[in-house]
């Protein structure tokens, strides 16, 4: 299969895949917004913090190394897998022993029974992930979509019906275990018999993987502390009803950004690591990649800016409606991650994961300043330290980063996206203007129509060129 072949076939199927999962997991949140406090919530999103970090360890950066090396023995990623199972295990018995000094650090005493349960997830988690990895480096994209698909909506309906019988918070526990395990469950039996894993474990054999993974997890670490530490600060200072409806605005503007991270790097690694010995061709694919996603992640986003009341009491209810300024200047600090995503291909590809590592040191370096002052004014506040972080980091990161990596001149990097943000932020504050004008002689409804008329005409109008690249690049025929 051709390159273009197998990118049009990936992103086809990955596309499907995160599409489905992210209108389940924004479905499931509209469900059991209607049973759920906004504590329980809050709880959930400490809980998904405590894991997420542990989640890093089990890994070891070994996802990273099974894509940097081309041909990799049985021994080699037999001895791999065990090595990170184990890791799975004993990161678990490290929570158990953690979640006292957890729940005292919160003043939370749920806490002591909700990370114990939820933590099986690491271990179960950790079983399939290396089967996956298989899949992704054969571009077997359509099983891992179907899979996730599957796993995806099977566990909607059991949150539901747990939510439905009372369960409460732990509709949320049970669905996630749920999610995992089936997912784990098969990609095993689907791979297995491929990729078939003897009982044998040599740490000597593979420092040749473990340095590169090293270097990724260490980055890893760092990137989660810096991007989880907003929820961090909420949850100590303001409770978890606060953290609640913060961490609810935040995973809505994560969906997307996370939706193009995944579809990126799924279609992305694979097809780039092929052509990496062609410097001309993996700068052009690289430019390709930050245009298709500012085409496809800005407008978005703007869209959320526009409708955000609409968006919170449609999803969440009236109880969310007044987060709708957060959301709005959120949306900000969505589209700019969402443009930032791109730069992991490269890490990954080209095993630059020192590089990588030295760009989130100066990360978690600067972020909690902005994170820090903005919060004594609130929710509100974060949000905005936030925008004007991520904005800064979306120039800084050419020259910390993408210069060393692949040497792309600054204009050819900020003009691949450029236009599409000029064009959306004006489209944008041109659809406010006559959203809020025309609202006032008309009904509201039709103002908002027609807002989203004129910002869809101004978008396509200033766009049209790279539109056309883009349905030349997936669509036309070789």
């Amino acid at each position: 299969m051709s390159i273009n072949k197998s990118v049009v076939s990936g992103t086809s199927w990955t596309a499907v895949s995160m599409g489905t999962q992210v209108l389940v997991q924004l479905l499931r949140l509209s469900i059991l917004t209607r049973f759920l406090s906004k504590s329980d919530f809050g709880l959930i999103a400490i809980v998904t913090l405590v894991l997420g970090f542990t989640h890093i360890f089990t890994d070891l950066g070994i996802s990273v190394a099974l894509f940097s090396r081309q041909n990799i023995t049985k021994k080699e990623y037999s001895s791999l897998y065990w090595i990170s199972l184990l890791s799975g295990i004993a990161l678990y018995i490290i929570i158990l022993l953690l979640t006292p000094l957890i729940s005292i650090f919160y003043q939370l005493e749920i806490l002591n029974i909700l990370i114990p349960i939820m933590g099986l997830d690491l271990v179960i988690a950790t079983a399939g992930r290396q089967f996956k990895v298989f899949k992704q480096k054969e571009l077997r994209f359509k099983e891992i979509a179907l899979i996730e698909i599957f796993s995806a909506l099977l566990s909607l309906i059991l949150s539901v019906v747990l939510a439905f019988n009372n369960l409460g918070v732990y509709s949320l526990v049970y669905a996630t275990i749920f999610n995992s395990f089936l997912s784990s469950f098969l990609y095993i039996i689907t791979s297995l018999k491929k990729h078939p894993v003897s009982f044998y474990i040599n740490f000597n054999e593979n420092r040749s993987l473990y340095k590169v993974g090293a270097f990724q997890t260490g980055a890893q670490i760092l990137d989660f502390i810096s991007s989880q530490m907003d929820i961090i600060i909420i949850g100590k200072l303001m409770g978890p009803a606060e953290l609640g409806v913060y961490n609810l605005i935040k995973q809505l503007l994560i969906r997307p950004s996370s939706l193009l991270a995944q579809l990126v790097q799924n279609v992305g690694i694979p097809v780039l690591a092929r052509i990496r010995n062609d410097v001309k061709a993996f700068k052009r694919s690289y430019l390709q990649l930050l245009k298709i996603v500012s085409l496809i992640g800005f407008p978005i986003y703007a869209i959320i800016a526009l409708y955000a009341k609409e968006i919170l009491l449609i999803l969440f209810g009236k109880a969310y409606v007044s987060a709708a300024l957060p959301l709005q200047i959120l949306s900000v600090w969505g589209a700019v991650v969402s443009l930032l995503g791109p730069a992991s291909v490269l890490v990954v590809v080209t095993g630059k994961t020192n590089l990588g590592f030295n760009w989130t040191i100066f990360r978690v370096l600067t972020i909690p300043i902005f994170i820090i002052v903005g919060g004594s004014w609130g929710i509100l506040g974060i949000s905005v330290g936030q925008a004007i972080c991520v904005l800064l980091y979306l120039f800084l990161y050419w020259f910390v980063f993408i210069k060393r990596v692949v040497d792309i001149p600054f204009r050819d990097y900020t003009f691949s996206f450029l236009p599409t943000v000029l064009s959306t932020g004006l489209g944008l504050l041109l659809a406010i203007i006559v959203k809020t004008i025309v609202s006032k002689w008309v009904h509201v409804y039709i103002a908002d129509v027609l807002a989203l008329v004129i910002f869809a005409t101004f978008f396509l109008r200033f766009n049209k060129r790279v539109m056309i690249e883009f349905y030349k690049l997936f669509f036309k025929k070789d």
